[in-house]
């Protein structure tokens, strides 16, 4: 809506965000839970020396590093318990775009955490390396520049998915259809805490 001068965009959230459906086996979850506590134990001894927050678990993976953002390339993706279309669909998200941080990988398939942590596993045809910003604070400002006093253009309501094009210092410049400006780095999801983005 046009408020004077100042757009506010107004979450449109149909996230659905996640249908939940029931893990059938338990033999495919005990299964799962061994596989993963081994993908771990493998990342421990490699990483021994690293804090816990640091350590990497790659597997035969991408060679890009972990962890990174990334987001999802269609309106229907389906999160597993697991690293393999074998393992039950945790979770179903409807949402393109939404931005999932990858915290490890197996050949194909990676591990993400959306902004709620939710976390589970996903192929990697149904991701994709456009950056998107989530807007996680109640109301964020958008200002016209990063310099003291800048005028604010708009506001974005939480769950407003914007592009997320680059970073300085503190903000971040992001877009939307209906309007461009720069947001603080802390009101939003898609970006790693020391990430610079140009």
């Amino acid at each position: 809506m046009l408020l004077g001068k100042i757009l506010i965009l107004k979450s449109t959230y149909q996230f659905a965000l996640f249908a939940r459906k029931p893990v059938i086996k338990r033999v495919s979850a005990l299964l799962c839970l061994m596989i993963i506590g081994v993908i771990l134990a493998v990342g421990w001894a490699g990483s021994h020396n690293a804090n816990a927050q640091d350590i990497r678990v790659v597997v035969r993976g991408s060679g890009y590093e972990v962890p990174r953002f990334l987001s999802l390339k269609s309106d229907t993706a389906n999160m597993r318990v697991g690293p393999g279309n074998e393992y039950p669909i945790a979770w179903v998200y409807k949402r393109k775009g939404l931005p999932l941080k990858v915290i490890a990988e197996y050949e194909v398939w990676r591990k993400v955490i959306d902004h709620d942590g939710t976390t589970g596993w996903m192929h990697t045809k149904l991701l994709t390396g456009r950056r998107t910003a989530l807007i996680t604070d109640r109301v964020a400002k958008l200002y016209k520049s990063v310099e003291d006093n800048s005028k604010i253009v708009g506001y974005a309501e939480r769950n407003v998915l914007m592009e997320l094009q680059y970073c300085k210092s503190q903000f971040c410049r992001v877009a939307h259809p209906k309007l461009k400006g720069w947001v603080r780095r802390d009101e939003f999801w898609g970006l790693l805490e020391d990430e610079t983005l140009n």
